[in-house]
């Protein structure tokens, strides 16, 4: 027997309404343009030096992917509500039209690598357990509620504790741009300072060493 909805073409108003999920974009054509270009040691090309082309395609490839995010919200996606987390205002679609024009930016002129941080930092951010969330906190990218996945991935950025995104989200930007979108604290710099200090430390004890011996 035929729906309510497919006899009259309409929505029976009796009947409660479930809010129509934001489907995220496949990404993997932008994981496998990255891959070729990354600086992280997995890289496929590990002692290539990337064009700007290249560069730029990845840019171009994230920021296509979020437009048809952005696009779907638009045409009867799920609706900007209050959400907690997060320092800036506007809602969810201001935040990633935001994270669009600003891939577009960075795609026409390109830096000379890509300086996202590596996915050892994605893989140890900070997991939220589905029994901290609250019904009415949503990821600020794809502005679903966390509560709506059944198991949900929802990581928290080191710089802020209500800096909450679904994994799936905010990966892809951490690995091209390496900063939070709320608030643009840049842990890819974090990260190479870091590594620039890990690779001094060894040389400056070696010169001590060496300063001991012939003191």
């Amino acid at each position: 027997m035929s729906t309510y909805e497919v006899e009259h073409n309409t929505t029976d108003p009796s009947i409660p309404q479930q809010p129509t999920r934001r489907r995220r974009p496949d990404l993997s054509t932008f994981f496998s343009t990255l891959s070729q270009i990354s600086p992280d040691e997995h890289r496929s090309r590990p002692h290539a030096v990337p064009v700007p082309r290249d560069v730029s395609a990845a840019f171009y490839s994230l920021a296509e992917a979020l437009e048809v995010m952005r696009r779907e919200s638009e045409g009867g996606g799920a609706s900007a509500g209050s959400r907690e987390g997060g320092d800036g205002d506007g809602d969810g679609d201001d935040l990633l039209s935001q994270m669009i024009q600003t891939l577009l930016r960075e795609a026409d002129t390109p830096p000379k690598e890509v300086e996202g941080v590596s996915e050892e930092f994605c893989d140890v951010l900070d997991r939220v357990p589905r029994t901290s969330l609250k019904e009415t906190q949503t990821c600020p990218i794809c502005n679903n509620p966390f509560l709506e996945d059944e198991y949900p991935l929802v990581v928290r950025l080191p710089c802020h504790s209500t800096h909450l995104f679904d994994l799936e989200c905010i990966r892809p930007w951490l690995r091209l741009r390496g900063t939070c979108p709320l608030d643009r604290t840049d842990f890819a710099k974090q990260e190479r300072e870091k590594a620039e200090a890990r690779r001094k430390k060894p040389v400056e004890d070696d010169e001590e060493e060496w300063d001991g011996m012939y003191g």
